[in-house]
């Protein structure tokens, strides 16, 4: 709610008017994370931007549009870099754990990925080390997942 209001406030202080359903798409799609308020915001005021001489209302196409830029963007700068030096099993254990974006004891994952929970241990303990995830008595994955 907090991000939606603040997004709502940004772009009424730039003249463009939004629907509360987009709005609340629009902050959805951040997932809570600061990085991805700023580019959610700013590519779909960018993409409004556009035609702003003719509507100043931003539209479905440019909330969609503008969702899609900034996921694609994010995925660039924040996951690729993180997991440029992983290897193959390690990716497949990130993999299992976003599934559906919950928390997961190392068992489920390793049943996920085929394997004993013993197999799994030392890429567990590499992808910690490499703060790719939260260690509590479960894991949660410390990026975003994509959908």
């Amino acid at each position: 709610m907090e991000v939606a209001l603040s997004m709502g406030d940004s772009f009424v202080a730039t003249g463009l008017t939004i629907e509360d359903n987009l709005l609340s798409r629009a902050a959805k799609a951040t997932k809570g994370y600061a990085y991805l308020v700023q580019l959610v915001g700013y590519s779909i005021w960018q993409r409004a931007n556009l035609h702003r001489a003719k509507s100043a209302i931003v539209s479905e196409r440019d909330v969609a549009e503008g969702i899609a830029l900034a996921e694609a963007r994010f995925h660039d700068v924040v996951h690729e870099p993180a997991i440029s030096g992983l290897g193959h099993n390690d990716i497949k254990y990130l993999l299992a754990m976003c599934e559906d974006n919950q928390q997961f004891k190392s068992a489920e994952i390793a049943k996920r990925m085929g394997k004993k929970t013993n197999e799994v241990s030392s890429i567990r303990a590499k992808l910690h080390k490499e703060r790719l995830f939260r260690r509590h008595r479960e894991a949660t994955c410390s990026l975003p997942c994509r959908t």
